[in-house]
């Protein structure tokens, strides 16, 4: 018993260590493998590893997470998805975007590269945006060979010429703009001859790019002394002696380090065919140890930019390269880095299903007009299973066949239905609740019609989902809820959006996952293009999926996935020029508001002069100072009108028509804040929030849909790709702006949503704590005037839906109940450690509990629901709340109970209804009651 606490002890430790300091522990606890590492020498390239089969790479890449699948070793032999292609090929894209972010190219007329090998890097950079020069150094007639060959099979003669011979020669000619190299100081007998040949090849004003591996401090582990790493100390000497400045620099260490990442290195080995003695091995083994070294924050990966400076004193050069060197931001702390987009991925097969039970369960079906639920019926009947169907009624009724008529406006309804079910000894397996594919197709529909469909369809579905939950509070068994749309979703930018009134269901459902995970709440979109009886089957094979994914979209007979991914691009690409013009007029809703006024005046400052703003209500002391200083910079601009009144906007429109130039952009910012947790939460409170954002953005689109637009950009809160508790309406409208900007791209028509992190004024306090207390949950703000230059980036050609998040993923996960993230966020994996630890302290409480005395189960029960009541209200592990104290006392609000109720469910798997926590009991008597579910 001792021995197993103690393990359980060492256990919990090692997990609370950061990603960081276990990559060092395991880096000095593998010690060395035969045979032993040669003397130190030039560091093996990546070719001396891999030799033949290197087409694609010959350099460290960037992958700013783990990606468990990919081997950078199998990948450059070729073994490889058509997944880790693409993740190898932004890796690389990534790593160029930032090497080369501070210098402007198309300003050059010489650069040389040196280092490159093979010349992949040079073919590389001949793509980029210019028209100048590049002269690639290669070291030896292998490469030269290589590098020629590889220039004349992309017809690039034109653009590179490939030389040999020392850099310092005088056959090559001084006076390059810029002089670039990766991973170029393998010899360390050649680096400080190396800086001194650029020092005079590179001229006054001109840049040195450059990206290598550099140790902090000098090491002694196994295979280090193989690496022949340079000294950070010994970079800044280089620099200052040649007369370079730093001006930029990042570390990549963490990224190189996750592209590094082998934890299966002996099997890879094998698979190779590649023995002990094998050259290559130890060279792979030197990489291995580089990774650990990178990961563990030994070593950088600096990309650096440095000027020619040499009329500075070189005491002021060595002072300020050893400060800039010394404080090197993260590359994760890059804006870029900070884009997201929702991408629907394809999979190779369907859901893995289960054994059907027999029966297989009962559905309770709410029913479209279309036949759908009743193809859907057969197939469960010819399973053996049951279906109760449940229409659309004028008033609440049970028919002679056993289903029932409800008004979908009528919340009471919902209730009396789930009580003549529970009357019944009906309890259904699976809720399907497909109202949702009774919406109309949205061409052609006023305000007021696209508002009242969006609204009965998500009224339904809350007002189901509050009468499911109220059940469930007498009922230890949740049925699972799925709402099912037809082309509400749109995947690869394919095919239209005929389902768009449906987008709005994802939203309220994506607020049904957060706040009640006891129901899996499940979203699924069948193909518009199937057959009833074809898209029922499909319906049928997900409702029995053992899986967990939770979002599908289903389209010519394969299922795609939702996740959240990365969005990688750089100015270069084609992001980062938009033109305002002073001869066009601008609209901008909610335009006198926080965001929508600080927007208004960031495009007054790129050059717009023609500005519309719209708000509800008149301009604040605040706002109105901004619009007197905006005007007095000639922007001509009118207000105070509803985006959402078909009047007012009548009147804007032959306002602009009549006086203004022509509308050429839209920025829809406007918003209304009505938040409550789903229980809450009414039809008439989600009509408000759709007011301003969903029949605001429809107004302006009916009226716009034939004027030629350079944008028309949404702006909303990354809670609508997040997730958040107490914000069901707003996920709801903001599901619809994503669904609409698809919908008008499908058109032809530009169409962009963009949801935003909090932005953060310098020197605003309450700002700053606030951004504290979310960086404490992998969370951070965004800074204005970081945002405004991603803002730039977002009219660039991005996806139609984009999120802008500084996100610290295993911070983030780390802090989301469960053992493992939503399948949304499975591209960022999790800190598989701390799942392991929750997983032993469950164990552990689950024995003490049922195995135990009475006593001790109870106070372990105490000790841990206090543990999560003070993580909840962010007390600190010192501040354990007293048993006495009721949760109301401490300051729990509803928001907090349905975290602390996430927790238990997540957790241990017990189902708590939420009026128990937020009804004036205290910590002890929940806990008590807690003790009983889990014997």
């Amino acid at each position: 018993m001792e021995q197993d606490g103690q393990g359980r002890i060492l256990a919990e430790r090692l997990a609370a260590l950061s990603p960081e300091r276990r990559a060092l522990l395991e880096l000095a606890l593998k010690g060395p493998r035969a045979p032993a590492p040669r003397a130190p020498g030039p560091r093996p390239s990546m070719r001396e590893v891999l030799q033949e089969g290197t087409e694609d790479f010959a350099t460290l890449a960037l992958l700013p997470e783990v990606a468990p699948s990919f081997s950078w070793l199998l990948a450059a032999r070729g073994s490889r998805t058509d997944e880790q292609s693409r993740l190898l090929e932004d890796a690389h894209r990534d790593l160029r975007g930032a090497l080369f972010r501070a210098v402007d190219l198309t300003t050059c007329a010489r650069v040389l590269g040196f280092g490159g090998g093979d010349g992949r890097e040079w073919v590389a950079l001949a793509r980029r945006p210019g028209t100048f020069q590049i002269i690639g150094h290669a070291s030896s007639p292998q490469d030269v060979e290589a590098a020629r060959e590889r220039v004349r099979t992309r017809s690039l003669e034109g653009r590179i010429q490939v030389v040999t011979g020392g850099l310092d020669s005088e056959g090559l000619e001084a006076g390059f703009d810029v002089a670039f190299g990766l991973e170029a100081l393998r010899h360390p007998e050649e680096r400080a001859s190396l800086f001194a040949a650029l020092g005079k090849k590179v001229r006054e004003g001109g840049r040195l790019v450059l990206g290598d591996v550099f140790l902090k401090t000098g090491l002694s582990l196994p295979h280090v002394e193989r690496l022949s790493l340079p000294l950070l100390e010994e970079l800044v000497g280089w620099l200052t002696t040649n007369g370079f400045l730093v001006v930029d620099c990042v570390d990549a260490a963490r990224e190189a380090g996750n592209f590094l990442h082998e934890p299966e290195m002996d099997a890879r080995l094998s698979q190779l065919g590649w023995g002990h003695e094998d050259a290559r091995t130890e060279a792979a083994r030197a990489y291995e140890v580089m990774g650990g070294l990178l990961r563990g924050g030994a070593a950088a990966y600096l990309l650096l930019t440095a000027e020619k400076r040499s009329e500075l004193e070189p005491r002021q050069v060595e002072a300020l390269n050893r400060e800039r060197l010394m404080t090197v931001p993260r590359y994760a702390d890059l804006p870029h880095t900070w884009l997201y987009a929702p991408r629907w991925r394809p999979v190779a097969s369907g859901p893995r299903l289960e054994e059907v039970p027999s029966p297989p369960g009962h559905c309770l079906v709410f029913a479209d007009k279309g036949g759908l639920g009743g193809a859907l019926a057969r197939s469960v009947d010819a399973a053996g299973g049951r279906c109760t169907f449940v229409q659309r009624g004028e008033v609440f009724r049970q028919n002679e066949d056993g289903g029932y008529e409800v008004p979908i406006r009528n919340p009471e309804s919902f209730l009396r239905l789930t009580e003549a079910l529970s009357a019944a000894g009906t309890v259904p397996s699976h809720v399907v609740y497909l109202w949702g594919l009774d919406v109309p197709e949205p061409e052609g529909l006023t305000v007021s019609q696209l508002q009242d469909e969006t609204l009965d369809a998500c009224g339904g579905i809350l007002y189901l989902t509050q009468a499911l939950l109220k059940a469930g509070a007498s009922h230890p068994a949740s049925p699972s809820l799925w709402i099912v749309t037809r082309g509400a979703q749109r995947a690869e930018d394919a095919g239209g959006l005929p389902g768009l009134l449906g987008a709005p269901l994802w939203g309220v459902g994506k607020a049904i996952a957060y706040e009640h995970p006891e129901l899996d709440c499940r979203r699924v979109d069948v193909d518009p293009q199937r057959g009833l009886e074809e898209g029922a089957q499909a319906l049928w094979t997900e409702l029995r999926s053992r899986d967990e994914e939770d979002q599908v979209l289903l389209r010519e007979g394969r299922r795609h996935v939702l996740r959240l991914a990365r969005h990688r691009q750089w100015d270069w690409e084609g992001a980062g020029h938009l033109q305002l013009r002073a001869d066009a007029t601008y609209l901008v809703t909610g335009g006198l508001g926080g965001l929508g006024l600080q927007v208004a005046r960031w495009m007054v400052e790129r050059g717009a002069r023609n500005l519309v703003l719209l708000g509800r209500k008149r301009a604040s002391d605040v706002s109105a100072e901004e619009v007197r200083e905006m005007r007095g910079r000639g922007a001509a601009i009118i207000s105070l009108a509803g985006v959402s009144v078909d009047s007012d906007l009548d009147f804007v429109m032959a306002g602009i028509s009549k006086s203004m130039p022509p509308l050429r952009g839209i920025i829809h910012a406007a918003t209304e804040v009505d938040d409550g947790i789903l229980v809450h939460q009414t039809r008439e409170r989600l009509g408000r929030v759709f007011a301003a954002k969903v029949s605001g953005a429809w107004n302006l689109h009916r009226w716009l849909a034939g004027t030629p637009l350079d944008f028309f950009l949404s702006l909303s809160s990354s809670t609508s790709l997040m997730g958040a508790s107490g914000q069901g309406n707003h996920l709801a409208a903001t599901a619809f702006l994503d669904g609409l900007a698809e919908y008008r791209r499908s058109l032809g028509l530009p169409g962009q949503s963009s949801s935003w992190g909090a932005w953060a004024q310098p020197g605003d306090e309450a700002a700053a704590a606030l951004d504290a207390r979310m960086r404490k949950r992998g969370v951070g703000m965004v800074p204005t005037q970081q945002a405004f230059a991603i803002l730039e980036q977002v009219f660039g050609p991005v996806p139609a839906v984009v999120g802008v998040m500084p996100i610290h993923w295993p911070t983030f996960l780390g802090g989301l109940p469960g053992d493992g993230p939503p399948p949304l966020f499975a591209d960022f994996g999790g800190d598989a450690g701390s799942g392991r630890a929750d997983a032993e302290r469950r164990r552990e409480l689950l024995r003490r509990v049922r195995g135990g005395s009475a006593e001790d189960g109870r106070s372990a029960v105490l000790e841990w629901f206090s543990e999560r009541v003070a993580k909840v209200l962010e007390l600190g592990a010192t501040q354990l709340p007293e048993s006495e104290q009721t949760l109301h006392e401490l300051g729990l609000d509803s928001l907090m109970g349905v975290e602390l109720k996430k927790l238990l469910h997540a957790e241990l798997r017990v189902e708590f209804p939420l009026q128990e926590l937020l009804g004036g009991k205290s910590v002890g008597e929940l806990s008590g009651s807690l003790y009983e579910a889990l014997r």
